[in-house]
């Protein structure tokens, strides 16, 4: 008698449409990293990511991969952190000397470029002692964020920098 093997399967994915704002997912961004949901972060960043086209499509994918390698660092993968947060900060640095969308990147990448050392240090089977109180902070100044859009012709505003509730469509 051959016996059959069960292979679990992956919950369905189903499609949702949401309403969003930029300037409300980019507050839960800061929020979440900061507060160490790395994944949550990583998912609400796509939502803008996804549907921009402009110039700080690469700004969203640099926090997204930022994001990102921290949530390898918390599951220990250390060659999945050593590269995400390199290429995070090569995504970040074209906004490092001005800053974007509120974010002062130069100070995000500073910090990652910090993680990325210590990562190294630690190296692999280490990574339980990074500190995640090392990790850069997520912060945004809201107040520029009308000027910012305009200036980068940003997904989600008007030709006045006034956000606009958008609709998307996103897996879950």
């Amino acid at each position: 008698m051959v016996e059959s093997l069960s292979v679990p399967r992956r919950p369905r994915r189903v499609f949702v449409t949401k309403r969003i704002t930029v300037p409300a997912n980019l507050r839960l961004c800061c929020e979440q990293f900061n507060g160490r949901q790395y994944f949550d972060c990583h998912e609400t960043l796509e939502e803008i990511w996804q549907e921009e086209e402009g110039p700080v499509r690469d700004l969203y994918k640099g926090l997204i991969q930022v994001a990102a390698a921290f949530v390898h660092i918390t599951r220990g993968n250390h060659v999945g952190a050593s590269r995400l947060l390199a290429t995070g900060a090569k995504y970040l640095q074209p906004y490092r000397e001005t800053g974007a969308m509120g974010f002062d990147v130069d100070r995000i990448v500073r910090g990652t470029e910090a993680a990325r050392a210590i990562v190294a240090d630690l190296g692999p089977g280490k990574l339980a002692d990074f500190d995640l109180a090392l990790a850069p902070a997520y912060r945004f100044d809201e107040s520029a964020i009308a000027s910012e859009a305009r200036h980068w012709h940003a997904w989600g505003f008007d030709a006045d920098g006034k956000a606009l509730e958008m609709e998307i469509t996103v897996a879950e």
